[in-house]
């Protein structure tokens, strides 16, 4: 057995101030939430080969500069093992194009970031309870 707690939600962002919020903001959370970040799209499908335990819960930016939030959707459900995987894409776009686009192509959610961080956490706390991740 690991003496680590495995990670349960991933946070695939290339920007490092989101990740560090989102971090923090999932750990404020009682219980607290682990994470795992991860920073462009193009690392998630190897993390998820390599990884013996899965993620709860992906959340996934859209603009990432090699391997962007659709393109990570795309690869992600055309492989048989990670079909199920819940993945949020969070992201500042507000677009409806975007959002319908990521849903079209496997996301099970599309949110927008939230400008504060009072609403990230009651943002996070809401999807911990959606997807049962405590």
């Amino acid at each position: 057995m690991s003496v680590h707690s495995p990670p349960v939600v991933w946070i695939v962002d290339d920007d490092e101030d989101d990740q560090y919020l989102f971090e923090i903001a999932f750990k404020t959370l009682k219980p607290p939430v682990n994470v795992r970040r991860l920073n462009d799209g193009e690392e998630l499908l190897p993390a998820l080969d390599e990884s013996d335990i899965k993620p709860s819960l992906i959340l996934l930016d859209l603009n990432m500069p090699h391997l962007n939030g659709f393109e990570v959707l795309q690869q992600l459900r055309a492989e048989p093992a990670y079909k199920s995987l819940p993945v949020v894409v969070l992201t500042t776009s507000s677009h409806y194009e975007d959002e319908a686009k990521a849903m079209e192509l496997g996301a099970n959610a599309f949110l927008t970031k939230p400008g504060s961080s009072g609403k990230l956490l009651m943002l996070f706390g809401q999807l911990v309870q959606q997807w049962k991740i405590n």
